[in-house]
């Protein structure tokens, strides 16, 4: 009898487990950072033509760029045994020194740290220090991010002190990048959001069932006036963009460290910009040549594209007569 029974509980253990040991086989042969192919180019009118002739809002000339820390392309090893880990904590007390509560494996709210996560930061904030110090950063500097979906890059920049222009500090490797170039137009549709957001530290996401999160704040309010529909949309840790962007987790937990600690430090909003290409007149003359159902949309978005290439500083986007509009924040 008791041999049945040991049989029977290391079957229904190895069937409780499939699920995990499942998604791991997958995710080691899982082909990280997927391009989006360009469209064909055909015959037409230059955009960059048409382009040139619009109004430009912002005339002084960008400063300079450094040279980017890395891309990363970090991959933790054995992610069953990180899951397992973080389902343990689920029910242990947490690590000494800390509070002695339980470490929720479900979302525990916006903003609200925890053990795990405090841990996390405090580690990967001393690893970004040599990087920080070398551009003249430091952790709490303002941050602002920019995604581009076909190039599969997450763009951090920071400012540091009083400082008016906003420099490159590390370009990230999007591990997964969910749909292809073009708006979330509704929940399930398998789209990524493009356009203007931004995150308070209430839009953090400390523990998800990802590996650490930001939330975008779709829809926003030009998506709100379209009718657009989505929840959950968020840059998160992982190898599958369940919730629009995934980082390798290493990555996201140095996105997520620099971003809580700017919004620690003073910043009042984080702004992210989501592009569905790098937004330059060639690639624009390619996308106007082929006269996709978005171009108009695409066109709007270059204008913010531009602002920001123009003067280093990302732009106050709001939602007029139906079309984003840009300003200076003052």
């Amino acid at each position: 009898m008791s041999f049945r029974l040991l049989v029977s509980l290391f079957l229904l253990g190895v069937g409780l487990g499939s699920p995990w040991l499942v998604r791991d086989w997958l995710d080691v042969r899982g082909v990280a950072g997927q391009e989006t192919p360009g469209r064909p180019v055909q015959g037409g009118v230059s955009f960059s033509d048409r382009w040139k002739g619009l109004p430009r809002r912002g005339s002084e000339s960008p400063a300079a760029k450094p040279e980017p820390a890395a891309v990363s392309s970090a991959r933790p090893p054995y992610p069953l045994a990180s899951r397992a880990q973080r389902i343990m904590q689920g029910f242990l007390p947490s690590s000494p020194g800390g509070s002695g509560e339980k470490v929720p494996f479900v979302n525990s709210g916006g903003g609200a740290a925890t053990p795990r996560t405090r841990l996390i930061t405090m580690a990967a904030g001393e690893r970004l220090r040599g990087d920080l110090a070398d551009l003249g950063f430091e952790l709490g500097d303002a941050a602002y991010l920019r995604v581009f979906k076909e190039e599969s890059e997450l763009e951090l920049w920071l400012k540091s002190g009083p400082e008016p222009h906003y420099a490159l500090f590390k370009i990230f490797r999007l591990s997964h990048c969910a749909g292809e170039p073009g708006p979330k137009l509704r929940e399930g549709d398998g789209q990524a959001p493009e356009g203007f957001y931004f995150a308070s530290s209430g839009s953090l996401r400390p523990e998800t069932r990802h590996h650490l999160g930001i939330d975008l704040g779709f829809p926003n309010a030009y998506d709100a006036d379209r009718g657009y529909s989505g929840s959950d949309l968020m840059i998160h840790g992982g190898s599958f963009a369940a919730g629009a962007f995934a980082l390798a987790p290493q990555d996201m937990e140095e996105v997520y460290t620099l971003v809580e600690a700017a919004l620690e430090g003073g910043q009042e909003f984080l702004r992210i910009n989501l592009f569905p290409f790098r937004m330059t007149d060639k690639r624009m003359d390619q996308v106007w040549e082929s006269n996709p159902s978005c171009l108009d949309f695409w066109t709007n978005l270059k204008e913010g594209y531009d602002f920001f290439e123009n003067v280093r500083q990302p732009p106050m986007a709001e939602v007029v007569s139906g079309r984003y509009a840009f300003r200076m924040e003052e």
